[in-house]
């Protein structure tokens, strides 16, 4: 189980092992939160002791980190998944290419939770991780759960128990609103390719057969209606979501004809019938304590319970099914796309200190986050509300049937950035507002054809938030963040992104210096201003010998540290105005070290 005060656990993931380096990471997820995004990459490459909120703070610090890393990170959200911002960044710019929204092919949600990555090692071996979690990709300070594994590809033999996985990676390009780059998709390809010849095998104390993945709702509308059904013929079952259903219920109550135990939240609990719950012998809630929230800044996100796992015991063993199906007919009709991990082990003795059986897992800990269901007193939604949440719901699927699309043109030296499209709202006392995420909602406009604003190029987007409203009290807004096609863009859009950051001469000299001592570096230099809990200015570092003893230690001892910096040298040469912000010495260095790490064939 992910503790809710624990972000580090998730990000983790994507850390190398020894000798490794990260080469792809491909992430799926029914929610998105783009400031956790680049929070990714910070983990990847960032090793300090600043707290995450440090690290945010600082622009620069994020610049470098997404330019390392973030070209390496591919995510696939619900085409309705990516939330609006709490904060205007111009980085979020770097992030769109790395963002595809997915449609589910049943109709329902796009909702696995998986996490694939590839990492070389210094002979260019391959080595798979996959991660099945309940978590999306968001701070959600939630109890989740996840499970890991990782092996190496084997040459030709194809892995059964991974056939499943393979195949949903290679179709997500299939799925997305707009298809991604063809170098996207190759690279998928041939992830797809090597996770169909690994075993992945299970943590220490499972069974040696590999993990086993179930896939659901990838055989389109037609396919949907088939009920899944984990296994048969087991003895007790425990089973844990926060979103139940009767007929899911039911169906896993069949599995198993002993002691059957079901944990989920007061809410869902409250909304069943009886009938529903007759077959279950212990129900369980999680207790007050275990929904504490601690009193921080993050004290309002979303909490509780988000873990969702089935338990079987049958015979001497026990089988786990972890990941993100939660006990609905949309997940178990294949009406949503799931991904959920199976692994078996002996389940031991209750009382007894080996086995992964059900009792086992509840006295080790789980049972005491827990406490019995007893009926509450469940606020119900009036007859108004739920017809005004309908409407709200209703707009929001029209929106994203919308044929909407993002236009850029130039105006003097501004450019107009218009949404243009189609978009027909039955009489409705829906409300929607709109602005590009580069702006704050405060510059929103309502949903009225034409729209259109002036815009910086560094703030153009393709990103645009929607806001949708009803006068109804009690009823919560929908909000998100549509990534839409876009005509017209500059191509030079990044490099106005980089001089926006990077702005004079004093900022680039102490950028260039950071470089030299990688990204722990950068957090050296830009310490934390405590008065105003933002990053002080960087202070110009002077050109001379210290920074040449830099250049020609980091060009003999370990030239890749150089290659953000040609990254960045080139992105500001290739217009005037960036010419203008790098010092005329400093480039004169820069040339004479380049032309020797030519000479030795290293550049």
């Amino acid at each position: 189980m992910l503790s809710p005060d624990s972000r580090t656990v998730a990000f983790d993931l994507l850390r190398p092992p020894p000798d490794h380096e990260l080469d792809v990471a491909l992430l799926t997820t029914y929610t998105l939160d783009l400031e956790a995004l680049l929070a990714l990459p910070l983990s990847l490459v960032a090793r300090s002791d600043n707290t995450l909120e440090d690290l945010l703070a600082d622009p620069l610090l994020l610049l470098e980190a997404v330019r390392r890393a973030g070209e390496r990170i591919q995510v696939f959200v619900d085409r309705a998944g990516i939330a609006i911002p709490r904060t205007r960044r111009e980085l979020y710019a770097l992030l769109e290419p790395s963002v595809h929204p997915v449609r589910a092919p049943g109709g329902g949600a796009f909702h696995p939770k998986v996490w694939v990555l590839r990492f070389l090692s210094e002979n260019g071996a391959s080595l798979i991780r996959v991660a099945v979690l309940s978590r999306n990709l968001t701070f959600d300070r939630s109890w989740d759960i996840a499970l890991a594994s990782e092996a190496s590809p084997r040459p030709r033999q194809r892995a059964a128990a991974s056939r499943g996985l393979a195949e949903f990676v290679r179709r997500l390009p299939a799925l997305c609103a707009e298809r991604p780059s063809p170098s996207v998709s190759d690279q998928i390809r041939n992830l797809a390719d090597e996770v169909s010849r690994t075993r992945f095998p299970g943590p220490d104390g499972f069974f040696d057969d590999p993990v086993e993945f179930h896939v659901l709702g990838m055989g389109g509308r037609k396919a949907t209606g088939k009920s899944w059904k984990p296994m048969s013929g087991g003895y007790d079952v425990l089973a844990v979501a926060p979103f139940i259903g009767s007929t899911a219920l039911d169906a896993v109550a069949r599995i198993g004809d002993g002691e059957r135990t079901l944990v989920s939240t007061r809410e869902q609990l409250d909304r069943l019938p009886d009938t529903a719950l007759a077959a279950w012998t212990r129900i369980f809630m999680l207790s007050d304590a275990a929904l504490d929230e601690p009193e921080d800044e993050d004290a309002g996100r979303p909490s509780g319970l988000h873990a969702k796992f089935i338990a079987v015991e049958h015979g001497w063993d026990v089988t786990w099914f972890v990941g993100s199906a939660n006990l609905t007919t949309a997940a178990f009709s294949g009406r949503n796309v799931e991904v959920m991990a199976a692994l078996s082990a002996r389940r031991g003795r209750r009382n007894g200190n080996t086995g992964f059986g059900i009792g086992r897992f509840l006295e080790s800990g789980f049972e005491r986050l827990c406490q019995p269901y007893e009926p509450g007193t469940s606020e119900t939604e009036s007859p108004e509300m739920k017809e005004a949440l309908e409407r709200l719901e209703v707009a929001r699927d029209a929106l994203l049937d919308a044929d909407l699309k993002v236009v850029c043109s130039q105006s003097d030296e501004n450019w107009m950035l218009s949404l243009e499209g189609l978009f027909s709202l039955p009489n409705s006392d829906v409300e929607i507002g709109v602005w590009p995420i580069s702006l704050s909602e405060k510059q929103a406009l309502l949903l009225r054809f034409p729209l259109t604003w002036t815009l910086p190029i560094p703030m153009l987007t393709r990103l645009v938030a929607f806001r949708l409203r009803v006068p109804v009290p009690g009823v919560d807004d929908i909000g998100l963040t549509l990534s839409l096609p876009v005509e017209g863009m500059p191509e030079d859009r990044i490099q106005h992104v980089l001089r926006s950051l990077i702005g004079d001469s004093d900022r680039f000299m102490a950028f260039i210096h950071a470089l030299l001592g990688g990204l722990d570096g950068i957090v050296d230099r830009a310490p934390r201003d405590a008065a105003n809990g933002g990053a002080r200015p960087w202070t110009g570092a002077p050109v001379g010998e210290v920074l040449l003893d830099g250049l020609v230690r980091a060009a003999s001892r370990d030239p890749g540290r150089l290659d953000p910096m040609r990254r960045l040298i080139e992105d500001f040469r290739s217009t005037e105005e960036g010419r203008r912000i790098i010092p005329d010495k400093f480039l004169d260095l820069w040339n004479a070290v380049e032309a020797v790490l030519r000479e030795d064939g290293r550049s």
